[in-house]
């Protein structure tokens, strides 16, 4: 399990809307491959990126980062 709150976040988001990372994906511009790689830690999430991916799920770069480190607070206890 990825431990960046990015990640985690987006994840998140995704599985809380009911959304499949495909459409977020082609909604970001990026293909699917792409936005696996990123968020299993295969490709590095570069700030212009959360912003693509942000619009995507219609939420701010800060929600991401928030929804990823509550999640990860929650796993760790």
């Amino acid at each position: 399990m990825s431990r960046d709150p990015i990640a985690m976040g987006i994840k998140f988001l995704i599985s809380e809307r009911g959304m499949v990372q495909k459409v977020v994906a082609q909604r970001a511009g990026y293909t699917s491959q792409q936005l696996s790689d990123m968020l299993n830690d295969r490709k590095t999430i570069k700030a212009v990126d959360i912003i693509q991916i942000s619009k995507a799920l219609g939420v701010s770069a800060q929600e991401i980062y928030d929804a990823g480190r509550t999640y990860l607070e929650e796993v760790q206890v």
